[in-house]
């Protein structure tokens, strides 16, 4: 499931021809649809909210490559039963979790009505976190039933690092094509200090406890969401906290969804100087504590340049025109990130 505000910016035939689809697809199920709104349309993703005399449900088109979206389709199916707060999946009429069309599998799930959270109010964002928490704890053990491949990130961060590190060094090249760029001038001035720390975090990660969590792991595995936010929970209609959008998910270190919960946060504090990273984490450990070991697998991740990386794959793979100054902003958002994190790891 995706955004729940009901929206299309398709053409009106457009639309009146997704509608049409839907319902040639919902003849899989043994739903009666009354209405049929597109909710998504546009590039690869598709979903639709059919409204039925049971209950709303969306019928979604997974934007996966078929390996992994069969892992989270079964990971979604197993969780649901368990008792977890995520939305059910409602078999075909020949007793399949999804319909196979072309290459795409379409889905259909118990639509969650609900209000998104705001994570600028604390209890919001506590809700959130523990939510999480529990996701990652009731999630530990999961076994994917034979025949359905297996989505794992757990042992690969390493790669990761290295693979970030060399494409930051490559587009140096590309940089250099284009010097009159400002943008360029400064990737090229400034770029090979933060290439040289993400290497010096590489090091500390393969010291530290994270390749011992892994096999520990590797043993009774949990999922990461991957893209946990507020586009993908909300508080349900019933109270609780419903977890959406499992599409990306994957066995990894728990502590891969709370680093990308508490990034942003980092230099949010309050009167007090509590941040709301630090918030992110004390909800988090009232459900799941984390040992100081794990703690500073955490901090070492957060340490490493996600957030330049990312503007560089915007600037030189996706060709979206950026500003000098956005470039130096994320280099001073990194900067202080690591004299802050570096800080809470000879604290711990």
């Amino acid at each position: 499931m995706a955004d729940q505000t009901v929206y299309s910016t398709a053409p009106s035939a457009a639309t009146e021809r997704l509608v049409h689809m839907a319902r040639l697809l919902l003849k899989q199920w043994d739903v009666e649809a009354k209405a049929i709104d597109v909710v998504q349309s546009g590039q690869m993703a598709l979903v639709w909210k059919v409204h039925t005399d049971g209950g709303p449900k969306c019928l979604k088109r997974i934007h996966r490559p078929e390996k992994k979206a069969l892992f989270s389709i079964y990971a979604q199916d197993a969780l649901a039963k368990k008792g977890l707060y995520v939305p059910r999946i409602i078999e075909t009429r020949d007793h399949r979790l999804f319909k196979r069309y072309g290459p795409f599998l379409f889905v259909l799930y118990d639509w969650i009505e609900g209000t998104p959270f705001d994570l600028a109010i604390r209890d919001d964002l506590t809700a959130m976190i523990g939510a999480l928490a529990h996701f990652h704890a009731r999630s530990a053990g999961y076994e994917p039933p034979p025949g359905v491949p297996v989505f794992s990130k757990l042992g690969k961060w390493p790669k990761h690092y290295m693979k970030r590190c060399r494409q930051l060094e490559a587009w140096k090249q590309l940089a250099e094509l284009d010097r009159d760029d400002p943008f360029s001038r400064l990737y090229l001035a400034e770029i090979d200090r933060f290439i040289e720390k993400g290497e010096e975090v590489l090091q500390q990660l393969l010291d530290s406890h994270y390749e011992a969590w892994v096999e520990q792991l590797k043993k009774r595995p949990s999922l990461c969401h991957q893209d946990y936010g507020t586009g993908n929970s909300l508080r349900g209609e019933d109270g609780n906290v419903w977890i959406i959008d499992l599409d990306t998910a994957a066995f990894d270190l728990p502590i891969r969804d709370v680093r990308k919960m508490m990034a942003p946060f980092l230099f949010d504090a309050d009167q007090q100087g509590k941040t709301r990273a630090d918030i992110v984490l004390e909800a988090y450990e009232e459900v799941r504590p984390l040992t100081k070991k794990e703690k500073e697998v955490l901090l070492i991740d957060l340490l490493f340049p996600y957030d330049l990386h990312e503007l560089a794959v915007e600037k030189y793979i996706r060709n979206v025109p950026l500003a000098e100054a956005e470039l130096a902003e994320a280099m001073a958002y990194e900067q202080a990130k690591w004299e802050t994190i570096e800080r809470r790891l000879a604290s711990l």
